[in-house]
């Protein structure tokens, strides 16, 4: 009976190492309305909503992986990222409330040397909102793309940067949005658990969230 109880302890275990008390995450955009003027530059510029986080009753530091402020588009936009761990990204629609999903052209390269610079460069923005590709070491690179987004009170001010064209690998991903009006909101999931040594894993937030919507003209 002791041999029992022992295996069926070690069995349930991880379960409860990684079991989180639900907590109630409010992500709000505190613009009212963003306004892009297009420009033949403007895969060049990023533009900056400014947000906030609140948790209410939060009793200890939170963690949020693949959280980073310079957000991409994905083409996970159904109700599938609630499932997947697709981290932060930004979703664009149209006026009638309907996706739209980013376009991707295939990105060549003249050698091999061009292709490893851009494969080990990642997305910074300017003080100017001017998107910028800087090289990073592994360590750098793996820092940038787990991005930990530490949560430690209830509520937290932010700026996010909804990156409209960016490369991702072999591929160039972007919003090419004709003038008018439209819709833009954040939505958030991760469902990642960590191994055993990693000491985040009571602190890291499981599961999504969606911000509230604001209206996009573009001009």
């Amino acid at each position: 009976m002791r041999k029992i109880i022992i295996i069926l302890i070690f069995h349930f275990l991880p379960m409860f190492i990684y079991c989180q008390t639900l907590f109630e995450v409010n992500l709000l955009i505190t613009d009212t309305i963003i306004v892009i003027k297009k420009s033949k530059k403007e895969h060049k510029y990023a533009i900056k909503v400014n947000a906030e986080i609140n948790i209410p009753n939060l009793q200890d530091t939170l963690f949020f992986y693949n959280f980073n402020r310079y957000v991409p588009s994905s083409f996970f936009l159904s109700d599938r990222y609630k499932e997947t761990s697709v981290g932060l990204i930004f979703i664009i629609e149209d006026k009638n409330h309907q996706i739209i999903s980013p376009r991707f052209t295939h990105n060549s390269y003249a050698n091999e040397k061009d292709e490893t610079r851009i494969n080990n460069s990642r997305i910074f923005v300017s003080s100017k909102q001017k998107i910028k590709y800087k090289q990073l070491n592994k360590e750098e690179q793996h820092s940038y793309d787990k991005a930990k987004y530490v949560i430690s009170s209830e509520k937290q001010s932010l700026g996010l940067y909804p990156i409209f064209y960016y490369r991702s690998g072999t591929f160039n991903i972007y919003h090419n949005l004709p003038k008018g009006e439209y819709y833009l909101y954040f939505a958030y999931s991760n469902y990642y658990i960590p191994p055993s040594n990693i000491c985040d894993g009571d602190k890291l937030f499981k599961g999504y969230f969606v911000s509230n919507k604001v209206k996009l003209i573009v001009e």
